[in-house]
This record gives structure tokens, sequence and C-alpha cells, in this order.
């Protein structure tokens, strides 16, 4: 039963793994790729294929897909709704900055109010309380964005 179970953690981490990788925008450390008996020997053309489709496969079977959702940054303690923090509530840049400090994280709420976390704290920091546009690796299941561009709207 053991083996069993080993072998679907390590589907689970090669699946994952090939949705990252299929991102241009993660760093990728090539001491932990893993090769891939099929495409040491194909040409160069069928490797971009092969990942190509491996990619799509991927990003299908995870939910996984490349898009932009528009929103605010706000932050993780108090979503689209500022007025529980009182008069500091008041200002959405403001409170979510100080909220951020407390220890939550920024993140988008879409127009129909969902909530999705970021990757890149930095890069939205100054779009606290403003209305964007993130571009990236959206996943649905987790409401998580891999952020590959923020513009203000």
């Amino acid at each position: 039963m053991r083996i069993k179970e080993t072998m679907i953690v390590i589907l689970a981490v090669l699946g994952t793994a090939g949705v990252l990788s299929s991102c241009s925008q993660t760093e990728q450390n090539p001491e932990a790729a893993v090769p891939n008996s099929a495409s040491t020997s194909a040409s160069p053309s069928t490797n971009q294929a092969a990942s190509s489709t491996s990619s799509a496969q991927s990003e299908a079977a995870t939910g996984v897909h490349e898009g932009t959702v528009s929103g605010v940054i706000s932050d993780s303690m108090c979503g689209s709704d500022h007025t529980k923090m009182g008069e500091l509530g008041k200002d959405a840049q403001a409170c979510s900055q100080k909220c951020v400090e407390s220890g939550a994280k920024y993140v988008l709420v879409d127009h129909d109010g969902e909530v999705y976390q970021l990757s890149d704290q930095k890069r939205v920091k100054e779009f606290a309380g403003k209305s964007v546009a993130v571009s990236g690796h959206i996943d649905q299941s987790t409401k998580a964005i891999h952020l590959h561009s923020i513009t203000g709207q």
C-alpha cells in the first residue's frame, strides 16, 4: 500500500510541475527539472509540440488557464468589505495597507465579489484600493493568480 501512496504523490507533484513549467513567468531551477525520456532524442520541433500538448493537458486537468481578471486590490482580512475596520475602512488603500502590515495578504476582488490570492505581493502593493486588470495563470479551483502583469484602470 505504501508504494501506491508514494506513486500518487509523485504523480501529483509531476502534474503540478507541468502546469508551472508552462508559465513563462515562473523562475525555473534547471537542476530541479525532470527529464522526459521521450523527448531526449526527438527533434526540437517535436519537443515543442509535445511540450505544448503536455502543457495544454496539464492546464485542462488542473483548471489553470492564462487570462485577465479585473477588480480591486484589497486585503485578505477585509476582502470586499472594509467597513468592519471602522474609520480606517473609509479609505480602502490605507485600510488594505494597514491590514497587510498586520499579516494579511493583498488579494484581487473581482466585479462579482470573488477573491483571488495573488502570487506577487510586492508588485501589487502600489495598487492597494485601486481598480486594476491582473493578467497571469488563473487557478479557478483555488482562486489564485500567478501574476504576470498588473495595470491600473
